[in-house]
């Protein structure tokens, strides 16, 4: 008797949550014909077309993701205590390739980089590695602050993934440190920090030059760079390793001439080294603690595993803390409805306390979670169609830019945009996706945003044809 009374208690239940969903549909549905533009279109057959839309209620909760990727965009280094998301330490890991500079010779007053070169004479001035500052996290900006740079164990790979828990081993201290700078942020001028190298490195370097060794060959001599702070930091920054002013700069003076290398007589030259090549790599180390701050749940969570706490959603990229929207709402939005078509589907997120705006993510995008949760972190930067939701003509076109969604940090602030073309996928079952992960516009990110649960929810515009 059991075993026939459970398809039937099934049905019964299953047929309750779609009541539930209808009614609170209900409650959201009217006529928005005039939003989309179709209202004169549909002038005559009114009574059989009808134009609604529905804010569908998105379940959302949190994920926990053990490591990002952090080699695509800014280095960051540094220290915070933030008594939500834990304290952070970040150690930027980078490296240097000089590029020869031109035959052509400069004409009088402009400069050409790498065009005047050592020679068996040339003497060290000093070596000084300049970082463009891009931001700053935390209000300590009077605190002194303390960087350090050490020469790496092993090299870097230019064509590896690094993420942000690969830890590289750094030369002892007696014999790898090379530079060290105490500072104020307050202090920075045009937001250039200025770190003075070792001469017995900068004499390294130079010597290298002047023996002819290729840049590649010196790369691999120098394996890399560590960007280390100290125990009394409290202070984290970003350095924009592709901006101009980024570089490791060896100053030297010839005493003697030797012109047919480009080596004359002079004063104040200098060789330049970048940190932006195709050759070299640059990423970021995060050791975060979270057992004091309050998200503590996290330390004894698995990855990729789903949270909730205190009906918030964290979102934190850097960090590894997600927000997940589960789709079920709208697949039971669909299942209920009856020959209808998507006129424009929007994901809505906030709005967020505008006190908030200035340390939120400028944009957000989604990539389909898989059954377990997980995302493809290649596919994030190297190929991001496989598992992102795209623009509407992304998916028609060779056009692959990914769908973004615009926060609006003056009026409503609030993100939205538009994945119309997706969720009619989805409702035609051409798509398989059962959850979305929000990411920034950068995944190496600590911009951060806490708000209530209830503020995801989809937005849908949609014709009913009426058969009777």
């Amino acid at each position: 008797m059991k075993s026939q009374l459970n398809p039937i208690i099934n049905y019964i239940m299953k047929f309750l949550t779609r009541l539930s969903f209808i009614f609170t549909f209900f409650l959201y549905s009217c006529d928005e014909s005039s939003e989309i533009g179709i209202d004169e279109l549909l002038n005559e057959q009114k009574e059989k077309v009808k134009v609604h839309y529905v804010e569908i209620p998105l379940e959302v909760k949190n994920i926990f993701y053990d490591s990002v990727r952090t080699d695509d965009g800014d280095v960051y280094f540094g220290k915070i205590d933030d008594p939500v998301f834990g304290k952070k330490t970040s150690i930027g890991f980078t490296q240097v390739i000089y590029e020869e500079g031109s035959e052509v010779p400069p004409t009088p007053g402009e400069y050409s980089e790498n065009y005047y070169v050592p020679n068996d004479s040339s003497i060290l001035d000093s070596a000084v590695i300049n970082l463009y500052v891009s931001k700053i996290f935390g209000e300590n900006d009077s605190d002194e602050q303390e960087i350090s740079i050490f020469q790496i164990t092993d090299t870097l790979f230019s064509s590896a993934l690094y993420t942000s828990n690969k830890y590289t081993g750094i030369t002892s201290e007696e014999r790898g440190k090379i530079g060290l700078s105490r500072f104020k942020t307050i202090n920075l001028n045009d937001s250039i920090l200025s770190i003075h190298i070792k001469d017995s490195y900068g004499t390294f370097i130079l010597k290298q030059i002047i023996e002819g060794i290729k840049n590649f060959k010196l790369l691999d001599r120098m394996r890399g760079l560590a960007l280390v702070p100290s125990d009394k930091n409290n202070q984290l920054m970003s350095f924009d390793l592709d901006h101009p002013e980024s570089k490791l700069v060896v100053y030297f003076n010839n005493p003697v001439e030797f012109p047919e290398i480009n080596s004359p007589v002079m004063d104040s030259l200098q060789y330049v080294f970048r940190f932006n090549s195709p050759l070299t790599k640059n990423y970021s180390y995060y050791n975060i603690d979270r057992s004091s701050s309050e998200l503590s749940l996290v330390e004894s969570l698995k990855k990729n595993e789903e949270f909730s706490i205190n009906d918030k959603i964290y979102w934190q990229s850097a960090s590894g803390i997600y927000p997940i929207l589960d789709l079920e709402n709208f697949k039971n939005f669909v299942d209920t409805a009856e020959n209808i078509i998507l006129n424009k589907a929007q994901i809505i997120i906030g709005p967020i306390d505008p006190l908030y705006k200035d340390v939120t993510p400028s944009k957000s995008y989604y990539y389909i979670a898989n059954k377990n949760n997980n995302i493809n972190p290649i596919g994030i930067i190297s190929n991001p169609n496989e598992n992102i939701v795209m623009k509407d003509n992304s998916y028609f076109t060779d056009d692959n830019d990914p769908g973004e969604y615009v926060f609006d940090n003056n009026i409503t602030f609030t993100y939205k945009g538009e994945s119309t073309v997706f969720f009619q996928e989805l409702a035609s079952k051409n798509l398989d996706a059962q959850k979305l992960v929000v990411y920034p516009e950068n995944s190496n990110s600590f911009e951060k945003l806490i708000i209530d649960k209830d503020k995801f929810y989809l937005k849908v515009f949609y014709t009913k044809f009426n058969q009777d």
